[in-house]
């Protein structure tokens, strides 16, 4: 009778520890399905961040270079120099998605000139060579006034619509001191006045790009016409 009271007490402790062995090993398994649900919704949360949402699409557009017209500034003979007004470059949004202006910046790349230093003082003038102009957003801000003037269609509503055209000039960087959203390097020097003038004859390549999801909208090439009758 007493060993069988002694089996039995070993067979309840043994049950009893199965029993609790098996409820840690749910307990940790359980833990581990929520680590690794936890895990899982912040890597998520932070691709999506990254690629500003999972619902993000960059725009899609067709623009157009209409026209092209300019030529070095201040080169050549005095009744056939070029001025930096001179220099336009008109696009064409011809369909797809209205662009944010903000949002949207463009690339010019060809052999121009711009201006180095200030006028008068020792080491300025004219800079000539494989010259690259970014505006790094289509809005009036940083900009000279007549960017605006010139654009105000365009401009108004702060979307860049179908049918709209857009006038780039070697003139669009802010006067003075002011900061300036159009950025302009000769050589690889960026100590210019952010002006400039692409050489008659020569072509240019021209990207539009979207510069959230950093994509290309779109990439053309324009063979710069002389503006002179």
């Amino acid at each position: 009778m007493k060993a069988f009271i002694q089996v039995r007490f070993k067979s309840f402790f043994s049950s009893k520890s199965a029993s609790d062995a098996a409820v840690q090993v749910i307990g940790s398994l359980i833990l581990l399905m929520i680590l690794f649900i936890l895990v899982g919704l912040a890597a998520s949360s932070f691709f999506d961040s990254s690629r500003g949402g999972a619902n993000f699409q960059s725009p899609v557009a067709k623009i157009n270079i209409e026209s092209c017209e300019g030529g070095l500034y201040g080169v050549g003979p005095t009744d056939e120099r070029v001025t930096l007004g001179e220099n336009q470059i008109i696009l064409e949004h011809k369909g797809g998605d209205s662009l944010p202006l903000k949002a949207t910046s463009i690339r010019i790349s060809g052999y121009g000139n711009s201006y180095r230093g200030v006028v008068g003082t020792e080491g300025s003038g004219r800079v000539e060579g494989d010259t690259t102009v970014h505006y790094y957003d289509l809005s009036s801000e940083g900009k000279n006034p007549d960017y605006m003037a010139r654009n105000g269609a365009a401009l108004e509503d702060g979307f860049w619509d179908v049918g709209e055209r857009l006038i780039l000039c070697g003139q669009d960087s802010a006067e003075g001191d002011s900061y300036s959203s159009v950025k302009v390097s000769v050589g690889g020097g960026k100590n210019t006045s952010d002006n400039y003038g692409f050489k008659a004859g020569s072509e240019i390549s021209l990207k539009v790009i979207d510069s959230e999801g950093r994509n290309v909208i779109a990439d053309r090439t324009a063979a710069v016409e002389f503006v002179k009758d």
